[in-house]
């Protein structure tokens, strides 16, 4: 079962889409090669990317503010002012909820982790359909996955590209990485940039993961575990700045604030300028400060990490592709080569190999919604890992029917209904979250200590020199500073010879390589988070794969609701 490759079938909502006109092969294999005209800018974020992520940030951060502020619930007007925190959230082209019919279609007996495994699952899909091969590989088919996927796709199509047929050639593939996996990433890249060293500075993960008693081991570190970490070091943190902002040198003056929303607005738009912006984290660090610097890194971080969430939830391509400009300098800067090249090559074909109709297509396709309801869209990998845990871990056979063979026959295919089934009997009888109250007070605690902790440390009230030294290596030639901004060290490197490989060898392959620098060691950790050819992040639990339905875009990639710590408790 270790190889095994899950699958699922996935309709795209046709309203407004020329079917037709996206089926049709020749059309899109006559845009091949679109993308040479392609530069440095195509990747690049613009002045209209700048200014709708400010917007974005202001609202993320003023929702925060209004739903974890101690006693917000006893503000005057709190639903309305909640409210009106959402309506500041830009749009860019969400799609209308609808109900997705998303059905599983089994568990295939192969590794599709290589060139000719994906070739083998394409074949082995095709006979599971009944299609004959002509009629299969006639049509534009999208398949999507993680990167790997999309990216042993392309490999096959390049080495097979003078085989005997369109089937042999699998050029009527168009492969798409699904957007959970970008997640998983981002998760990555946060938790690689900003984990840190607890004893030298205040303003890392590893310090909050102390404060706060997380005993998860950072040398096997899960994804839920990790996402919640990252989450509520930031609310503890706006939090903080909101304190002083205000003046307040105690967590009871922050309980007894009741402002309206005119004022909270007015502190989440000062709160990214002042405390979200690279250039005030580059001011900080010029002047020796790096733990404002590092706090400030992290806050834009995370809160690129949360748009990337509600655009998911809201299923909104346009948000979803912006941030992915960001992602590719952070990737690269990070040392996350693999998807900060995914990230470009979706955002070049976008602009140049794709079709209108197609366009709206894969975007479509990006997004699941079980329930039809608005902000409940879920990424189409997430969908498809809830089926392996169901699959690999619930639904499974004991003793000697632990295998393949067994799964596929009994279990893979009707996994859906098994879920429902245990969600309906779990509805009837009553299974309330008892814990839900208990979870929100010790959420409200570990913030408390969060803020404490950073107004120990005077972290906004003096402006000091406050440095943190990067681990010294034979190579280095001084004390340098462990504070990075991974976008800015990104862009570096895109500028200077990466773009220009990219378009040299489009599609990486791993028999080949790849022209890649030395990694960055000032953001070695000696964690688990250092592997930057890997995801370290384990997501085999319940928590890890699994979305809170009542949290609106907290869960939407998923990692449990906005009170979990993410770790199993016995």
């Amino acid at each position: 079962m270790t190889h095994a490759t899950n699958c699922a079938i996935i309709a795209i909502d046709e309203e407004g889409l020329d079917v037709q006109q996206i089926e049709l092969l020749q059309t899109k294999l006559s845009r091949r090669g679109q993308h040479l005209d392609a530069c440095y800018n195509d990747v690049e974020p613009s002045q209209g990317d700048d200014e709708h992520l400010k917007k974005a940030f202001a609202s993320l951060v003023a929702e925060m503010l209004v739903r974890y502020t101690p006693d917000s619930k006893e503000w005057k007007g709190f639903n309305e002012i909640l409210a009106g925190t959402k309506k500041m959230m830009p749009e860019d082209r969400p799609l209308p909820a609808k109900k997705t019919d998303a059905r599983p279609f089994g568990v295939f007996d192969i590794n599709e982790g290589s060139k000719k495994g994906i070739v083998d699952i394409m074949k082995a899909i095709r006979e599971r359909s009944t299609l004959p091969e002509s009629e299969w590989s006639a049509k534009t088919r999208i398949v999507l996955g993680d990167w790997l996927t999309s990216n042993n796709l392309r490999g096959a199509q390049r080495n097979r590209a003078d085989d005997i047929n369109s089937m042999e050639r699998v050029e009527y593939v168009e492969e798409l990485s699904s957007l959970w996996h970008y997640g998983l990433q981002a998760a990555h890249c946060l938790m690689r940039t900003h984990f840190g060293q607890a004893t030298e500075d205040p303003t890392s993960l590893a310090s909050h993961k102390g404060l706060l008693g997380r005993t998860w081991d950072e040398t096997k570190p899960n994804y839920a575990a990790a996402k919640s970490l990252i989450r509520h070091s930031l609310i503890g943190r706006l939090l903080h700045i909101a304190m002083a902002k205000k003046g307040f040198q105690q967590w009871s003056e922050l309980k007894s604030w009741r402002p309206n929303l005119d004022e909270i607005k007015a502190l989440a738009e000062d709160i990214v300028l002042n405390h979200a912006n690279t250039s005030a984290a580059e001011r900080m660090k010029d002047a020796g400060d790096d733990w404002e610097a590092h706090n400030i890194f992290f806050i834009g971080d995370a809160l690129l990490f949360c748009e990337f969430e509600q655009a998911v939830a809201h299923a909104d391509p346009g948000r979803v592709l912006r941030v992915m400009k960001y992602w590719c300098f952070a990737f690269r800067g990070a040392g996350q080569h693999n998807y900060a090249r995914e990230c470009a090559e979706v955002l070049l074909r976008w602009k140049y190999k794709l079709t209108d109709m197609l366009r709206k297509a894969l975007e479509r396709a990006w997004f699941v919604n079980r329930w039809g309801l608005p902000r409940r869209w879920i990424p189409a990998d997430l969908y498809v890992e809830q089926l392996n845990y169901w699959v690999k871990r619930v639904f499974i056979a004991q003793g000697n029917s632990v295998n393949v063979v067994y799964i596929i026959k009994k279990g893979s295919a009707c996994v859906e209904a098994f879920r429902d089934v245990t969600e309906r009997v779990s509805r009837f009888f009553g299974n309330p979250d008892r814990s839900r109250r208990s979870k929100e007070i010790s959420f409200q605690e570990d913030l408390r200590t969060l803020v404490e902790h950073l107004s120990k440390n005077n972290l906004h009230g003096s402006r000091k020199v406050r440095p943190v030294l990067a681990t010294q290596t034979a190579k280095s030639k001084g004390p340098t500073s462990a504070i990075v901004d991974v976008q800015v060290e990104g862009a570096g490197m895109w500028q200077h010879g990466k773009f220009k490989d990219l378009m040299r060898n489009t599609t990486f392959d791993p028999a080949l390589g790849y022209p890649i620098t030395e990694e960055d060691k000032r953001l070695d950790t000696g964690t688990a988070f250092d592997d930057t050819d890997n995801n370290p992040l384990e997501r085999d639990s319940f928590e890890d794969v699994h979305v809170d339905e009542g949290d609106e875009a907290v869960g939407s990639l998923s990692g449990g609701g906005e009170y979990s710590t993410g770790e199993i408790l016995l």
